[in-house]
């Protein structure tokens, strides 16, 4: 039965002898009667009476004060026996613990004078053989007799009390190898594996072979798709061949591949758009940069993609900044529109496309969006009236706080203040490129190349004749 513990506190009984002397105090603090008073019938001073008073009023507000929550905390003193008590304990629990290990330790090493387990020393691992390719062990044990008595042992002394580890040591082994052996012997497997011989070394024709069928197939082939199509070709020497080959077509591809410069700013303009969610579906951000420096010359926020959108940046962007004498555009159709096509026309800026589905030709711009994209990640879905002041920060963000290696620690804005001014004439310019296409287009014409790759050719020949464009072979990206 549970009893149930209860915080009432019934009423009490006032004794007899004190019943009178009770009912005075207790008209006082009614203010039936004075203190006077009570002290003449009670035959006390009034100093006392007051004290009794007071005695009472400090016991019941006492009684009325909340008490803490929980249970109560036990002194410090029963505290600190309880926690050596219980660290004694423990204490006694380890030296039992050791009592016990040293016995079965006495019984096995008994057992061992008795000569019921037999005592070996741990076998010795040698270096395998140069002929045959095995081990000694393997060869001085081939049935794997030595092994199967030892594992007898190891589970002799196990049945003794003694532990894994110590009786694996006691037989001469490790932990591991008993584990080993007895998972062998329930499988029926046999305990000794003699080791097979070594892989032949690799012949000149094996190696080419595998080479030659690794670059035919850029690297997809598998390490043991290798091993089965050429013979006398192990695993880890098909894996080994074409990591070697992989290593070398990466640097064959970067030493055939050609990184284009331009080298003064304000002569080369790019433009692209990416798309950015709002909070009301997607909008379009278009930012057009300096092919030389990472310089932001504008971004604006549209609705809408449009080759009018687009013509209208450009002219905003050549008015402010000045006009380039190129401007690198991609194929798509906002980028080839009359609006665009009449600005371009106005400030004499020729347009350069790249090769038709080569995105790397734009590698430059692409970046760039990759940077701005990195950073609109970090920041709340904006509105569509927010995106446009965002672009503009982001804008001035890349242009003025971000100081870069390329530009010798400088920031773009930097770099870009301390340009020198473009002098080139930008209708000669115009006619030279004409000249330079018409005698490409001769050279060129009916091999199936685009219709616009003489123009491409011959713009980045004028710029490379004035120094604005450099070639170096062997690319490192």
């Amino acid at each position: 039965m549970v009893t149930r513990t209860t915080r009432y506190t019934r009423r009490p009984t006032v004794p007899t002898r004190e019943v009178a002397r009770t009912r005075v105090l207790l008209s006082v603090l009614h203010g039936q009667r004075t203190l006077t008073t009570a002290a003449r019938e009670l035959g006390l001073s009034r100093v006392q009476v007051q004290t009794l008073l007071h005695r009472g009023l400090r016991g019941f507000i006492e009684a009325l004060g909340r008490k803490p929550a929980g249970r109560p905390r036990r002194p410090a003193p029963e505290a600190a026996l309880r926690e050596e008590n219980a660290r004694l304990r423990r204490e006694a629990a380890r030296w039992q613990r050791r009592v016990q290990t040293t016995d079965r330790l006495l019984e096995v090493a008994s057992g061992l004078l008795k000569g019921r387990v037999p005592m070996r020393g741990r076998a010795t691992r040698t270096a395998p053989s140069r002929r045959s390719g095995r081990s000694r062990e393997s060869s001085d044990d081939p049935d794997g007799g030595e092994r199967r008595q030892r594992l007898v042992a190891a589970r002799q002394l196990r049945a003794l009390g003694l532990p894994a580890s110590c009786a694996a040591a006691v037989v001469g082994v490790g932990e591991a190898t008993v584990r080993r052996w007895a998972a062998r012997v329930q499988t029926q497997q046999p305990l000794a594996r003699p080791r097979g011989p070594r892989a032949m070394p690799l012949t000149a024709a094996v190696t080419e072979t595998a080479a030659t069928l690794v670059r035919d197939l850029r690297g997809l082939v598998g390490a043991e798709t290798l091993r089965r199509s050429v013979p006398g070709l192990s695993r880890r020497q098909a894996a080994a061949i074409k990591r070697r080959t992989l290593t070398a077509l990466e640097r064959e591809r970067r030493a055939a591949a050609t990184r284009i410069t331009v080298t003064a700013p304000g002569v080369v303009r790019a433009f692209d758009a990416m798309h950015v969610r709002t909070t009301d579906g997607r909008r379009h951000l278009l930012v057009a940069s300096d092919g030389a420096i990472p310089y932001r010359t504008s971004c604006a926020a549209n609705t809408r993609y449009t080759g009018r959108a687009v013509a209208r940046l450009l002219a905003e962007d050549f008015a402010r900044h000045g006009a380039p004498l190129v401007c690198r555009l991609d194929r798509a159709r906002q980028h080839d529109t009359a609006a665009v096509r009449a600005v371009l026309r106005r400030y004499h800026v020729l347009v350069l496309h790249g090769p038709p589905h080569y995105p790397r030709f734009y590698g430059q711009l692409e970046r760039q969006n990759r940077e701005h994209r990195e950073w609109l990640q970090t920041q709340t879905t904006p509105s569509p009236a927010a995106l446009a002041a965002l672009g503009e920060h982001l804008r001035y963000l890349c242009n003025a706080r971000w100081r870069r290696r390329t530009l010798g620690w400088r920031t773009a804005e930097e770099a870009w203040i301390q340009r020198a001014s473009l002098t080139d004439d930008h209708a000669a310019f115009h006619q030279e490129v004409q000249h330079r296409a018409a005698r490409l287009q001769r050279h060129l014409a009916g091999r199936g190349h685009p219709a616009d790759l003489p123009e491409r050719l011959a713009i980045e020949q004028a710029l490379s004749a004035r120094g604005y464009l450099r070639r170096v072979s062997g690319g490192w990206c």
